[in-house]
């Protein structure tokens, strides 16, 4: 907003800035708030999919109405502005942000979109183009690998359903590419697979968050207990880090990330 308003304080890009001020900051009752931007759009995939699971869909039927336009409508309709390849960007055409279509920025595990890796995981927001020695950069003591774009288990299991979903209503759509994309991404979880059984969380909380991910998507691809020994350790790490109250607790601080 302060580089459109040094640009033209009259032009049209200032003024569509000013008008969304309030999504960000407004006078509570203890002064001024500030939030970045939201969640909206991970919240309801969410939320949908634990109504789909009780089964009542009949007697919930216009609140999954209503969840599914939300989706609909805040899909990226269109890639950046401009010549934006010679920015760096990547597409966003298609995808799903975090919050909602005007956000624009695009996530992977909320599009499930293949922005494939060399070792078969998914960055976050675009394709990995720097290299390692980049990160020396960091000026950052307490957040690590920032500085350039990396894979994540977060996003490799979710767009594993999503594909296998996809598969399944287009069998025949770029079927060679949606496959090598499934079996090396499934090769990407098992090598990111910890001794212990478990995945480190690098967008959540180690180490359940993470392991939740990566079975979904392993499960999806068609791996079992039975036919899969990953799912093994990693059944064997939840059943071994239980509480004697039944529960989890969020985080298992038994591995080192490295």
């Amino acid at each position: 907003m302060l580089s459109c308003w040094v640009e033209d304080l009259d032009g049209d890009a200032f003024k569509k800035h000013l008008a969304r001020v309030p999504d960000y900051l407004w006078v509570s009752e203890d002064g001024m708030t500030v939030q970045s931007f939201g969640s909206q759009l991970w919240d309801a995939t969410f939320v949908i999919q634990a109504l789909l699971a009780t089964n009542l869909t009949d007697e919930i039927a216009p609140t999954l109405a209503r969840g599914h336009d939300f989706i609909k409508k805040s899909q990226v309709k269109d890639n950046p502005s401009g010549d934006f390849n010679s920015m760096y960007r990547h597409i966003s055409k298609g995808a799903w942000t975090f919050s909602d279509q005007d956000h624009g920025w695009k996530v992977s595990d909320c599009t499930a979109e293949g922005l494939k890796s060399k070792n078969g995981g998914l960055p976050g927001w675009e394709p990995i183009r720097g290299q390692d020695w980049l990160e020396v950069l960091n000026p950052i003591q307490f957040f690590e690998e920032i500085v350039i774009k990396h894979d994540y288990v977060e996003c490799t299991g979710p767009t594993i359903q999503a594909l296998v979903l996809f598969k399944k209503k287009f069998p025949r759509y770029r079927k060679n590419e949606i496959d090598n994309f499934i079996a090396n991404a499934i090769q990407y979880l098992k090598n990111k697979q910890t001794t212990y059984g478990s995945w480190y969380g690098n967008w959540g909380i180690c180490f359940i968050y993470t392991s939740w991910f990566a079975l979904g998507g392993l499960e999806a691809a068609g791996k079992t207990y039975n036919n899969c020994s990953t799912i093994r350790k990693a059944v064997n790490f939840l059943l071994t880090t239980q509480k004697e109250d039944s529960g989890w607790v969020r985080a298992t601080y038994h591995a080192p990330k490295r």
